[in-house]
C-alpha cells in the first residue's frame, strides 16, 4: 500500500493540521481558559486612567472566583468548632510530624542552653506554616535575630531545595496523606537553589500542619518552654474553585487549632492588659477575596468564643467528655482580635528597598506587577477583665 504524504496543499493535509492546532488549543483545562476570558474582559472594561490595580495571569479576582455567602462561611467555621474533638481525637499524630516536633522542642532547648536563658523564661519562636522551600523562614530568621523560626511543609521536595533542611530520613517512605490533613501545598516557586541558612535560630521540619499544631497545643514541655510570638501562612494555596472552599486554611476542620497557636499565652495570664503593637498571625496573599474571608473566619472565631485555656481544660484534662458530644464554647473570653487589611503590600515592598520578597512567588507578583496583600490579627485582652 503506497504511502500517501500529507500536505497542507492536499485535504487530507489541511484536515490533520487543523486537528493538530485544536489539539494544541485545548491543552489548557476548562478553568485556565474560563480565567483568561474573564481577566481579559476585565482588562478590556477597565479605564487604564483609573485602575489602581492591574491583572496579570497570576490574578484571581471575584471574576474568576466569586466570593462565598456569608451565611454559607459562618456555618463552615461554627461546624468546625463543634466538631473539634471528634476531629483532634479521631486519628494519632503521624509518626514523622511526632518525630519533627520532637526535634523542634529540642531544638529549643538547645537555643535555650546557647543562650543561657533563665529557667522561668520561654524561648520567642515565629512558625512558618506552609513554608515551601523555606526561603522565608531564613529571611525570617534574619529578621528576628532573638526568636526560634521553625519552617513547617509537608513536602521533602520543596524542603530539599534548601541547602540547610537535612534529614536524616528523607529517603524513606511518607506516611500516607489523608484528607484530615490540612493541604499545606502553598504557592512557593520550584527554585533549585536557595541560600543555605546561615542562622543558628531557624530549624525547618517536614511535618503535617494540623498534626504539628496539634502537639504545641497538648505538650506542655512545649508550653513551657516555648511561646509563639508569631505565626506567618505565606502565600497559602487558595484553591480558587468553589468546590475546593473546605481545603483553605480558614474552613478547613483545623482552623481552630491555627486560632489557638496564637492563643497559648493571651488567654492564660490573669488580669494583665496585654500589648495592641504585635501582630500574631499573619497572613499574605495575591487574592485580596481570600483574606476578606480569611478576617470574617477570625470574627467567627471570636463570636464563639473559643480559647485555648477553655479547650485545654475541656478536653486535654484527665476526665475528657465525650468527643460526640461537641464543643460549645462558653463566650466569655475577654480575649478579642483585632484584624488589620489586606493592605497592598507590593507598593510597601517596591519603595522600600530594605524589604525582601519573602517567597520565590512573592518576588515573581512583584516583577509581574501583580497586586499582593497582608491580613494580621492581634491578640488583646479587654480592660474590663
Amino acid at each position: 500500500m503506497a504511502f500517501q504524504r500529507l500536505t497542507t496543499n492536499s485535504y487530507a493535509g489541511r484536515r490533520f493540521q487543523q486537528h493538530i492546532t485544536t489539539d494544541i488549543a485545548n491543552l489548557a483545562t476548562p478553568t485556565t481558559r474560563r480565567r483568561r476570558r474573564n481577566n481579559f474582559k476585565l482588562v478590556m472594561s477597565m479605564d487604564n486612567s483609573d485602575a489602581t490595580t492591574k491583572v496579570t495571569q497570576y490574578t484571581i479576582n471575584d471574576s474568576v472566583c466569586p466570593p462565598t455567602d456569608p451565611d454559607t462561611l459562618t456555618k463552615i467555621v461554627q461546624k468546625h468548632i463543634h466538631a473539634l474533638p471528634r476531629y483532634w481525637f479521631s486519628r494519632p499524630v503521624a509518626n514523622h510530624t511526632a518525630e519533627a516536633f520532637q526535634e523542634a522542642l529540642d531544638f529549643v532547648n538547645e537555643y535555650r542552653e546557647k543562650k543561657q536563658l533563665p529557667d522561668a523564661s520561654k524561648v520567642n519562636v515565629i512558625l512558618d506554616s506552609g513554608c515551601g522551600t523555606g526561603k522565608s523562614s531564613v529571611i525570617l530568621g534574619e529578621m528576628y535575630p532573638n526568636c526560634v523560626v521553625i519552617g513547617v511543609d509537608q513536602s521533602i521536595a520543596r524542603l530539599s531545595r534548601n541547602k540547610s533542611y537535612q534529614r536524616s530520613d528523607d529517603s524513606e517512605e511518607t506516611d500516607s496523606k489523608k484528607d484530615t490533613n490540612v493541604h499545606t501545598d502553598n504557592q512557593e516557586n520550584n527554585s533549585n537553589n536557595q541560600d543555605t541558612n546561615q542562622n543558628d535560630n531557624v530549624l525547618l521540619l517536614r511535618a503535617e500542619l494540623s498534626d504539628f499544631w496539634k502537639c504545641c497545643l497538648s505538650s506542655t514541655q512545649w508550653q513551657e518552654r516555648a511561646s509563639i510570638d508569631k505565626h506567618y501562612l505565606l502565600y497559602p494555596n487558595p484553591y480558587p474553585k468553589k468546590s475546593r472552599l473546605k481545603s483553605r486554611f480558614y474552613a478547613h476542620p483545623a482552623f481552630p487549632l491555627l486560632m489557638m497557636t496564637i492563643m497559648m499565652d493571651d488567654d492564660t495570664s490573669d488580669g494583665d492588659v496585654l500589648s495592641a503593637e504585635e501582630d500574631k498571625l499573619v497572613v499574605r496573599s495575591n487574592w485580596e477575596g481570600y483574606l476578606n474571608e480569611f478576617k470574617s473566619a477570625v470574627g467567627i472565631w471570636q463570636d464563639c468564643g473559643g480559647t485555648f485555656s477553655e479547650w485545654t481544660k475541656t478536653y486535654l484534662a484527665s476526665d475528657i467528655p465525650n468527643p460526640a458530644d461537641g464543643w460549645h464554647p462558653t463566650n466569655e473570653s475577654p480575649v478579642k482580635f483585632e484584624s488589620g487589611g489586606p493592605n497592598r503590600m507590593d507598593i510597601i515592598i517596591k519603595d522600600d528597598p530594605s524589604l525582601l520578597p519573602m517567597t520565590n512567588f512573592e518576588a515573581k507578583y512583584l516583577e509581574s506587577g501583580e497586586s499582593i496583600y497582608e491580613l494580621t490579627a492581634r491578640v488583646v485582652r479587654s480592660t474590663e477583665s
